[in-house]
């Protein structure tokens, strides 16, 4: 369900994204060796990552850049959202006019459901994915790839070589959008299309709602204050992804806005079933998303923590909560 600004509800904060504001033959095997039991420790590190109130988060180079678990709860809860989205998006794969596609990028893949999505989609495209955490699966697509990478270091694939850069619900995990469109724009070929896929996540409460989201509301101020502690935004609006893309060099920029539901109350049967999942990410996620976060709320204590997402869960079961994400799609070509 497609919705304009002013169709969207009563946000529970006012504010946009701009408010929080590879030898000699003589030593080939003793140096093999040791560069093979280094590679090796690596990549154990990485693939075990670290744990923090017993939750498992990602090892990729400086620890605690990204603020989310990658353990199987989260990639459950990462599954549950992705299947919701698409049912607001009919299941469209992307909204970028693309035809024939040679080179796609997937940044920040996550589960890498929508690599896998877009590689069957595109057959005669290669689709590379990169994420932080190795929690893809290794039975894809044979044109699909999954890469280890920060999205924020310096991009090292060819210039204007991608037929479409994509991300999706990157918001809270990127610290300088600039750099990281830059990047993107000089990578994608002329003619190419970048497209965002994003949520702001500061939830609104439907003017039909019978119930105010009081414990919900005083959950996403934390966690927004919180994330800005440590350099994330986790808010975002058409009008900053819009600008940002513009004053990087794409043109013909276009967005959309749609409603995520957070529970089961819309009247649409896949609005419902989209309500439905994301309520069951929230219930099974919420504890994931404000864990780390917690030593930046400002006087809380665990047990504080515990209570407050407790009345959350309580309050989006409630069937006269109408809360929901916005959720937005903003597609820009590089000229040719």
């Amino acid at each position: 369900m497609e919705t304009s600004a002013s169709e969207s509800g009563s946000q529970v904060a006012a504010g946009g994204a701009n408010d929080l504001d590879v030898w000699s033959n003589s030593d080939a095997d003793s140096s093999y060796g040791d560069l093979a039991s280094e590679t090796a420790s690596l990549t154990s590190s990485i693939m075990a990552g670290h744990y923090e109130n017993g939750r498992r988060y990602h090892a990729y180079q400086a620890s605690g850049e990204y603020i989310l678990p990658d353990d199987e709860q989260e990639q459950d809860r990462l599954d549950i959202k992705y299947a919701s989205i698409q049912l607001v998006f009919s299941d469209k794969v992307t909204f970028a006019p693309i035809e024939n596609p040679q080179q796609i990028l997937d940044i920040g893949t996550g589960t890498g459901i929508w690599a896998i999505d877009a590689g069957e989609q595109f057959p005669s495209a290669v689709v590379t994915a990169t994420d932080l955490s190795p929690i893809q699966p290794t039975w894809v697509p044979p044109n699909v790839k999954f890469e280890i990478d920060d999205a924020e270091a310096d991009w090292t694939w060819p210039i204007n070589h991608f037929d479409l850069v994509h991300m999706r619900t990157m918001t809270g995990c990127i610290r300088n959008w600039d750099k990281l469109f830059r990047q993107a724009y000089a990578h994608t070929k002329p003619g190419g299309y970048i497209e965002l896929q994003e949520m702001d996540y500061f939830g609104v409460i439907q003017p039909t709602s019978r119930s105010p989201g009081t414990s919900f509301h005083t959950w996403c101020t934390e966690q927004g204050k919180a994330a800005m502690k440590v350099g994330v935004n986790l808010r975002t609006s058409v009008e900053f992804m819009k600008e940002s893309l513009e004053k990087v060099g794409f043109v013909d920029v276009t967005a959309r806005e749609f409603k995520l539901p957070i529970g089961p109350w819309p009247k649409q049967k896949r609005l419902r079933d989209a309500g439905l999942l994301q309520l069951s990410a929230m219930l099974e996620g919420i504890e994931g998303l404000s864990l780390r976060l917690l030593k930046f709320y400002d006087g809380w204590t665990l047990d504080e923590l515990k209570v407050l997402l407790a009345k959350v869960r309580s309050e989006l079961k409630d069937p006269g909560c109408h809360s929901y994400w916005p959720l937005i799609v903003v597609v820009g070509r590089k000229a040719e």
